[in-house]
């Protein structure tokens, strides 16, 4: 940690933050003193300088981003801070904006699997990318392409009738209580997201997810190794297999219903969007 500290002071010119440029005789050193870092953090130089050798035991949150913001760290060099001075990485990511977008490298490699359904959700719910395995999923009227409902999920899962009454099964226990609790937690962590403030209104303002939205029972925060009922509207019956899909109305096309198990993982670049894998297992 001192000698992240060290450097990350070495990198900044103190004229750059209002200080005047050193004149006079002597050696200068590089970049901010510890007695300017303090001054910038209203603490004592002892304070700082204590904390910068490792003798503080349990620095607060407050003061961690605050020393992340005045040696302007980026998030990597801040969730080192954090692991170096407490322990552990930083709940949230420093920039607001975190977990809405992902490396373009993401949507290659999403793009790249078949066989398997996969995408990339922000932290909103809003599809980055999506495999056509993926799509394929959803329910589709008679011969229509592949495509995605909407671009939100959460919007789609909660609000629209497709999922509610014919492709996510037994929604009213197996899906929408937990997705209405990751909705609260996610509004409840971001609450500078605007996408995620139109999700709460809307979701609360409706007659048939608005009081699942509002009862505090369940806490749940993400569905990893969850295994849930649904319909797959693309799965296609094994060569010399009996085909087991049927209707569920006559607006669409026959489906398989099976159990989708969700594994979730989150680009460490991305803190708060998730990639998703969802294995499907048909119920014969």
């Amino acid at each position: 940690m001192q000698q992240l500290l060290q450097w990350k002071r070495g990198e900044i010119d103190p004229v750059e933050l209002g200080w005047p440029k050193r004149t006079g005789r002597g050696r200068r050193s590089r970049g901010l003193s510890q007695a300017q870092v303090a001054q910038a953090l209203f603490v004592t130089e002892k304070t700082y300088a204590e904390f910068e050798r490792g003798n503080t035991p349990q620095p607060t949150a407050e003061f961690l981003d605050n020393v992340a913001k005045v040696l302007n760290m980026n998030e990597r060099e801040r969730t080192a801070l954090y692991v170096y001075a407490i322990g552990y990485e930083p709940p949230f990511p420093m920039d607001p904006m975190a977990g809405t977008n992902v490396d373009p490298a993401w949507q290659v490699a999403v793009n790249g699997v078949s066989g398997q359904p996969c995408y990339i959700n922000d932290v909103a719910w809003n599809v980055l990318a999506a495999n056509d395995d993926f799509k394929l999923m959803f329910p589709q009227p008679e011969g229509k392409s592949p495509a995605l409902p909407e671009r939100n999920l959460i919007r789609w899962m909660l609000l629209r009738e497709d999922a509610r009454e014919h492709h996510l099964v037994d929604w009213d226990t197996r899906w929408a209580p937990q997705v209405a609790a990751q909705l609260r937690t996610a509004v409840a962590a971001h609450p500078e997201n605007g996408d995620l403030q139109l999700l709460d209104k809307e979701v609360n303002d409706d007659p048939v997810a608005g009081p699942i939205y509002r009862d505090h029972s369940l806490a749940y925060i993400h569905p990893d190794g969850d295994a849930r009922p649904m319909r797959h509207a693309g799965y296609v019956t094994p060569r010399g297999t009996e085909d087991h899909r049927t209707r569920c109305c006559e607006r669409h096309a026959p489906s398989q219903l099976g159990t989708v198990t969700m594994c979730a993982a989150q680009p460490f670049g991305s803190p708060g969007a998730r990639f998703f894998l969802l294995p499907f297992v048909p119920h014969h």
